[in-house]
């Protein structure tokens, strides 16, 4: 797809999240993914039963659609849908690209020292040969993200920010999940650790 960044050629990647999880484009074809995942979902469920729900599902993808783009995004990936019009995990990945607003280009090592010094419980390391840092921004959840009582949201998001070889961009994968009954939250994010550690650059277009 076409990079944000106009003069730069798109960042492409493979991010092997398996067949749990459906991708919608952040391109011109977001509504096709979007009225294709709707169509799985709402299989075999008679259409005037399914309109007001698939509509406000589709009213909240949009939303999610119009904020993920706001921040760069190249794809979106959530829960594949299930038919029957089966409610689904609160959980999504958003890949993104990050440019670091400086005249010079930063030495990646430098920057993943910087935000590991900035965030509790930050990771370093090397992912697919270049520089990266893994962010655990549940460690210390902002006044702004408190509910009503006061409480922290019963969730995590986890991120990590990766050098773009050859680039002065970054790659954010960046996952959030809620917790909900009999869904196995730190399986979703030992997957999603796994998936990212193995994240490989490709020439081809991006991999689901």
């Amino acid at each position: 797809m076409s990079s944000v960044t106009p003069e730069r050629a798109p960042i492409t990647y493979r991010l092997a999240l398996g067949e749990d999880w459906y991708q919608i484009r952040l391109n011109e074809q977001a509504e096709a993914d979007v009225n294709a995942f709707l169509d799985v979902m709402f299989d075999g469920v008679p259409a005037d039963a399914a309109e007001q729900t698939r509509t406000l599902i589709g009213g909240r993808f949009a939303t999610q659609i119009a904020t993920a783009r706001a921040k760069r995004g190249i794809e979106l990936l959530v829960p594949s849908p299930q038919p029957q019009g089966v409610a689904l995990p609160a959980a999504a990945v958003l890949v993104a690209e990050v440019v670091i607003p400086t005249p010079a280009v930063p030495d990646p090592t430098e920057v993943v020292a910087r935000v590991a010094r900035d965030n509790i419980g930050a990771r370093t390391g090397v992912i697919a040969g270049t520089a990266a840092v893994r962010i655990d921004h549940s460690i210390t959840v902002p006044e702004s993200e408190l509910d009503a009582d006061g409480a922290p949201p019963t969730g995590k998001r986890i991120e990590y920010v990766i050098a773009v070889p050859d680039d002065p961009r970054w790659l954010s994968i960046d996952l959030s999940v809620q917790t909900v009954d009999a869904f196995d939250m730190e399986k979703v994010i030992a997957n999603f650790d796994q998936a990212a550690a193995a994240l490989s650059w490709s020439a081809g277009e991006q991999a689901k």
